[in-house]
């Protein structure tokens, strides 16, 4: 999932939810190297760890499985810039706030990566890693990365293939599908900016949004297209 991130005073900068990185994708386990792939366009890594560990997880082991895997796919991706925002500091009880970012702070600072404390609930930190973010970028050469070509619209669209858009009332939502959509998803990586950018033309060329409209749906509603799910905002 992407998003643009608008800064006060500053530049803004496009940041993307890549979840999915597990132990073993350097030799191909889960999404393997194609998730790999797609991290390979960012410029600095952020790793969202859990602090409070609410889910059980240990979030230095985390880090630093994350981390390894980098380096067994390539030595220059694990080398990039890094910055860990410690989340669920809202749920913290006491001192244990303080000793699991000390923990971190002395495990992963010493090694240049910054430790920030954040709550995605209450807001807290979040604007002071978001200018730290936009600083470490800003410190970065400012020089295009060329990466294998991006599909255009020409590319994949298939005019002549037929797609249905209709309300699913069991489900509550709108539904598109057909062969013209499953190709278009099957060839487009929506991790990527360019491939978020071609399915947003997409909707607009194909006169899908027209067709939605037209059935009658609201902002916040949903749309689902095979295995993709999306809430409809104009």
């Amino acid at each position: 999932m992407l998003g643009v991130v608008d800064l006060e005073g500053a530049d803004g900068f496009v940041i993307a939810d890549i979840p999915g990185l597990i132990e073993g994708a350097s030799d191909g386990v889960g999404l393997g190297h194609e998730f790999l792939r797609h991290i390979e366009r960012t410029k600095v890594f952020i790793h969202m760890v859990d602090a409070a560990s609410t889910e059980g997880r240990d979030p230095l082991n985390d880090i630093q499985v994350i981390n390894e895997e980098l380096r067994n796919y390539s030595s220059e991706l694990a080398s990039r810039p890094q910055v860990i925002a410690a989340n669920k500091t809202d749920v913290f009880y006491g001192t244990e706030e303080e000793t699991v970012i000390t923990l971190l702070r002395e495990e992963f600072e010493p090694r240049g990566i910054p430790v920030f404390p954040i709550s995605a609930v209450s807001g807290k930190g979040v604007k002071e890693l978001l200018y730290h973010l936009r600083q470490m970028l800003d410190e970065l050469p400012d020089e295009p990365v060329t990466y294998e070509r991006e599909f255009e619209l020409d590319d994949l669209d298939y005019p002549d293939e037929p797609y249905t858009v209709s309300f699913d009332e069991k489900d509550g939502m709108y539904v598109v599908e057909g062969p013209r959509i499953e190709r278009m998803l099957g060839y487009t990586n929506l991790d990527s900016e360019k491939g978020f950018q071609f399915f947003q033309k997409f909707l607009h060329t194909s006169g899908i949004l027209e067709e939605l409209e037209a059935l009658g749906i609201e902002e916040g509603d949903t749309v689902r297209m095979y295995e993709l799910q999306f809430d409809y905002y104009k």
